[in-house]
Formats: structure tokens, C-alpha cells, sequence
């Protein structure tokens, strides 16, 4: 990117990794940092899931089992959950209180990007960490240390004119992955070319219009195997 180009640029959204942070403040030092908010509210989920992992001392071999497949339904947003669904969940909560109160908690954090203003996030914020469930300190402490130490990027998606996510990017990388999945060995010319003339994807990923706003923002996602560790976050720095 030339230095003219560079300060045209307002806002940079990426994934909770300190390079990335440092990068943008020495090269753009004028962009707002966003961070992806589904990098955030997904390790809600993470935590969700140590509790259901802890459970399974308290199972048979057969429950453990069911509970495993049932996973996918406490992951789900309250408003996804099926009536079917939500019977099993219930089966589920009712017998562990502490799923229940697990789960609850997830779904408060994602009620965080329901606010419309950054003192409404930041207060729903503030009552979110202020009512962990009891016993469960340790199971939600990566995510407020990653909040905490990611604050301000996290609280600027409430300032800006409209949402800010890396959904763009991310459908790039996995455009890119299905392409290098159809013949390994490519070389980057090959690659480079089935990415930009071939039509089989556009078939299945049109093209969307990008709005004005969004072509004056940029987006940064983590490599594969930082993501795939630590669902987007370098817990080692956080």
C-alpha cells in the first residue's frame, strides 16, 4: 500500500494478536482498531465447553457420549434452539446447575453487541465480569484477561458508523483454502490465477457489494495455526 493510500485508511479490523496491533500502530497510526467481534463472543463458547468437558466425571460412559453429541445445542444462541432442542438442553441444565449457570453466562456476553452505544457495552461489560458464576473464575479467565487487555478495540466496534467484522477476509481465507484443497502443489502463480480468473467459486461465493464505508477499512485475520490453538487469541500475551 503506498503512503498516500495509507491515510485514507479509518479503520483496521483483525483477530486479538499483539503483531497485528503493533503493526497497524506503526504503519497506520491514524486507523482505529476494531477487533472481530466473532473472535471474541466465540471464546465464550470455549468456555462454555470446559465446563461440559468437566462434567463428564460425573457421567457414565453412555452420558458422556450423549452429552458430547448434545455439545452443538449448548453452543447455540438461545433464539437458534429449537423446541426439540430445547428440551434436551433443559434435560441437561436441569441435572448440572452449573451448565445451566455456564450457559446463561455465554449468552449475556453476546448480549453485549446488543447495545447501541459504547457506555451501554461497556456497562453490560462491567456486569458481565462482576457476575461470573460462582466456582467458575478459572473456566471464564482467559476471556477477561483477553478483554481487558483488548478493551479499547473491543469498545470501538460501538463507535463506528457501522459494524466492523473481518466476515470479508475470513470468506477470502477459506476461498483461498478450497482452492489449495483442489490440487496441493500449486505454486503461488498457479493459485494467484485460479483465484482471480476461474469461475466455478463465483459460483458458490458471488461477489457481494461493498459499501463506500467499508473499502476505507481493513481486516486481518491470524494464520491457521495460531487460530486453530487458541480460537484467535495469543493467550501467551494477552
Amino acid at each position: 500500500m503506498k503512503m498516500k493510500d495509507r491515510q485514507k485508511v479509518e479503520i483496521v479490523s483483525m483477530d486479538m494478536w499483539n503483531p497485528y496491533r503493533a503493526a497497524v500502530k506503526a504503519v497506520l497510526p491514524q486507523a482505529r482498531i476494531v477487533v472481530d467481534k466473532f473472535h471474541v463472543v466465540r471464546m465464550a463458547n470455549d468456555a462454555l465447553e470446559k465446563v461440559r468437558k468437566g462434567l463428564r466425571k460425573e457421567l457414565k460412559p453412555s452420558q458422556s457420549r450423549t452429552l458430547k453429541g448434545d455439545r452443538k445445542i449448548l453452543l447455540k444462541r438461545a433464539h437458534e434452539v429449537s423446541d426439540r432442542e430445547r428440551l434436551i438442553m433443559e434435560t441437561w441444565t436441569g441435572a448440572f446447575p452449573q451448565l445451566l449457570a455456564a450457559y446463561e453466562h455465554k449468552e449475556r456476553f453476546y448480549g453485549i453487541w446488543d447495545a447501541t452505544t459504547r457506555p451501554q457495552a461497556e456497562a453490560a461489560l462491567d456486569n458481565w465480569i462482576a457476575t461470573i458464576p460462582k466456582g467458575q473464575k478459572e473456566v471464564w479467565s482467559d476471556l477477561v484477561r483477553a478483554v481487558g487487555n483488548w478493551r479499547e478495540e473491543i469498545m470501538t466496534y460501538f463507535e463506528t458508523d457501522m459494524p466492523v467484522t473481518n466476515a470479508y477476509t475470513e470468506s477470502i481465507n477459506r476461498l483461498a483454502k478450497d482452492k489449495n484443497r483442489e490440487g496441493r502443489g500449486y505454486s503461488f502463480e498457479v493459485m494467484r490465477a485460479r483465484m482471480l480468473y476461474t469461475t466455478k467459486h463465483k459460483k458458490k461465493a458471488p461477489t457481494a457489494k461493498v459499501s463506500p464505508f467499508y473499502k476505507k477499512t481493513i481486516g486481518y485475520g491470524l494464520p491457521d495455526f495460531a487460530e486453530e490453538l487458541n480460537y484467535g487469541v495469543d493467550l501467551s500475551t494477552i
